[in-house]
């Protein structure tokens, strides 16, 4: 480790922005009991007990015997750890970091973003942008959400988070990660692989400049929104009006068309879509990156890459 990275991890940006947020809490386990009166416990669960700064529970969940019982900082503190043992010191200056939780805290997010580490995009019609570093991060305590990562970028002129498709070059660089939370997880390994974040980000986004660089007309983007079978009509109905306003600024390009998809996952956009609605109160943030890999999916489609050799 470099002697200037010593003073960034004095100064722990990622720490500070933890504390005391919706993420900052214990959890410990406990038996639950298929007959209490008579003390049998339940042998295949166990019960993940939130507790308050006081420890006093707060919230409780059931999960399997084998779980693997972690709270968000035994999961994010690893991450961000490996971010500051890796990435160079004027790399990780001036991190922004947004921490996002749903289902009571359950589940929860922490999404990274690398102003320092970014790449000029130059569009066909002349509009010049910067997309930078981006990784986010996201669990859950109770068993609905196994742990998972994957880097992205973000566009600096309009703010659109997006996430890598998987790299396909033939290092078989990684983008994304799932793991489930089983007996068998091993959180240093899982952080051991954002260990060449940066350079996977600096390769990919040569395909970014080739979205820019290859021509897209009205008819076939429009074309392409109509054939996702994946999407709604509503909204297919709403991204037509977001790639209109796209191509507007980016020009007539794939990179307009990506803009749109982004677009739609990063920002609400109440006037073209409208979210689904949940029993629970906390969960916009949830069905927000929902979107992104809605997005993702669409992204890694046989019609997105036939699309950027056809267009």
């Amino acid at each position: 480790m470099h002697d200037n990275q010593l003073v960034t991890i004095q100064n722990n940006p990622f720490k500070a922005s933890f504390n005391y947020s919706p993420l900052d809490f214990h959890v410990v386990t406990d038996k639950i009991y298929t007959d209490k009166a008579n003390n049998i416990p339940c042998l295949d669960k166990k019960a993940v007990i939130k507790l308050d700064e006081f420890n006093n529970p707060v919230d409780w969940w059931i999960v399997g015997k084998d779980y693997y019982v972690k709270s968000h900082k035994d999961f994010f503190n690893p991450i961000e750890q490996k971010i500051l043992d890796t990435f160079k010191a004027d790399d990780v200056d001036n991190v922004r970091i947004k921490t996002k939780s749903a289902r009571n805290g359950r589940w929860g997010l922490r999404d990274y973003v690398f102003p320092n580490i970014g790449v000029p995009i130059h569009t066909t019609s002349g509009h010049e942008t910067t997309i930078q570093l981006r990784i986010v991060c996201w669990s859950g305590l109770d068993g609905s959400t196994a742990n998972n990562y994957m880097l992205g970028a973000i566009d600096s002129f309009c703010t659109n988070g997006q996430v890598f498709t998987q790299a396909a070059d033939k290092d078989e660089a990684i983008t994304k990660l799932y793991k489930r939370n089983s007996k068998l997880f091993d959180m240093k390994q899982f952080a051991i692989t954002l260990t060449n974040a940066a350079e996977t980000f600096y390769a990919k986004a040569k395909e970014y400049q080739h979205m820019a660089d290859t021509r897209l007309g009205f008819t076939q983007g429009n074309t392409f929104i109509d054939n996702l079978k994946s999407l709604s009509d509503s909204k297919k109905k709403g991204l037509k009006e977001l790639l209109r306003f796209e191509r507007v600024t980016r020009g007539a390009n794939v990179f307009a068309l990506h803009s749109a998809l982004t677009n739609y996952s990063s920002h609400k956009n109440v006037e073209h879509f409208q979210s689904r609605k949940s029993k629970h109160g906390d969960m916009e943030h949830k069905v927000m990156f929902d979107r992104e890999e809605e997005v993702l999916n669409i992204l890694e489609s046989k019609q997105w890459k036939e699309l950027l050799v056809a267009a």
